[in-house]
């Protein structure tokens, strides 16, 4: 019985995918939108694949299959957490109430009638490239893909999201090269630890911490 106890919101979207990569089947739970994007972002920020050039992709309707040209061995290992990540240092310096403007553009109207969507945002210069989804780690891949494919220089960029900085978020950052992570909720501390040991900058609005050096 699903009884009302109140004006209802829309019921956010969750599905389960079959994920085949290089003939290897997992599954995965994600609002069905944007599956390229999330195939793409996912493979290259877990260090599957290193470039677009290596991915090949099929989307089908509950299904992506994914082959990458690297040696099927490594194929796997995100899932046992034995990633390889070069420290980061440098980079462009912000002002922390100018990225604080940027937490506005998180506020979209698929989140407004659901509060059950995870919003994620690549910013790079005047533009921005955004998704979202039931999961926030799916809303950075698909922000990650969605840059990508439109040619982006992650290295000149920053994320923004909505959902706690855990430390694979920023192991996701480190991978692709994007030096600052910004978002509205908590961060954790092993991100914490990881930031300071790879030179990966974050704010946490939520927890009123600048990790790294800021303006």
């Amino acid at each position: 019985m699903i009884k009302e106890i109140g004006k209802p919101l829309e019921i956010a979207v969750e599905k389960e995918l079959e994920f085949v990569i290089n003939g290897k089947v997992y599954r995965k739970f994600c609002t069905p939108k944007m599956l390229k994007e999330l195939a793409i972002g996912f493979l290259i920020s877990e260090g599957i694949a290193r470039n677009l050039e290596e991915i090949k992709l099929e989307i089908l309707e509950n299904r992506i299959i994914a082959n990458v040209s690297k040696d099927p061995c490594i194929v796997g290992r995100v899932f046992l957490n034995e990633k390889k990540i070069q420290k980061r240092e440098g980079g462009e310096k912000y002002r922390v109430e100018e990225l604080r403007r940027y937490l506005e553009l998180l506020d979209i109207e698929e989140y407004k009638k659901t509060r059950g969507y995870h919003v994620a945002m690549i910013v790079v210069g005047k533009e921005f490239y955004r998704a979202y989804d039931v999961g926030r780690h799916n809303a950075v891949d698909k922000a990650i893909g969605l840059a990508l494919l439109n040619g982006v220089d992650l290295r000149n960029s920053f994320l923004v999201l909505s959902g706690r900085i855990s430390r694979e978020i920023v192991e996701k950052c480190a991978n692709v090269g994007i030096p600052l992570v910004v978002s509205k909720a908590a961060i954790l501390s092993s991100a914490i630890e990881f930031c300071q040991e790879f030179g990966i900058s974050a704010i946490s609005f939520a927890t009123n911490l600048a990790i790294g050096e800021f303006e």
